[in-house]
């Protein structure tokens, strides 16, 4: 039969690669060098270019598949990073809450400190507006 010879072609999806793809010559067409082949040497050669672009097709498409389990692992990874960030975003908004919030109540304890330094000034004790309680030698206990 007509021999086959190998060409460059794009691919389908216009990237810029290239595939080879099998083109008939007419019969009596001498191969590289001039040198005439046999058909069963054409055959024999045919069926190993064909098996082999076979295998570059099976490889290409497992490189496909993980191409692709890749890209899906990069972007559950980018989602995460996302979900991520924004949670750091809301601990840091509680964090500065926080730092307000101590900072308040460190003046308080101040204002409380110096009010009891003024009160020990005084000369009165903190504890002078609370009143002993009152003890009765009165005390009656009825008998059970």
């Amino acid at each position: 039969g007509p021999r086959q010879r190998i060409s460059w072609a794009p691919l389908r999806s216009g990237r810029g690669g290239h595939r080879p793809t099998a083109r008939r010559e007419a019969p009596g067409c001498r191969g590289p060098g001039g040198l005439g082949m046999s058909s069963s040497s054409r055959s024999k050669a045919g069926a190993r270019l064909e098996e082999s672009l076979q295998e570059e097709s099976k490889a290409l498409d497992e490189l496909k598949v993980m191409m692709h389990a890749a890209m899906e692992r990069i972007e559950d990874s980018h989602e995460k990073l996302q979900r991520d960030e924004a949670h750091l975003e809301r601990d840091r908004e509680k964090l500065v809450a926080d730092e307000v919030d101590v900072r308040m109540r460190q003046e308080e304890v101040s204002l409380l400190r110096e009010q009891i330094a003024l009160q020990e000034q005084k000369g009165g004790s903190f504890f002078c507006c609370a009143a002993r309680p009152a003890i009765s030698a009165d005390i009656i206990v009825p008998d059970s």
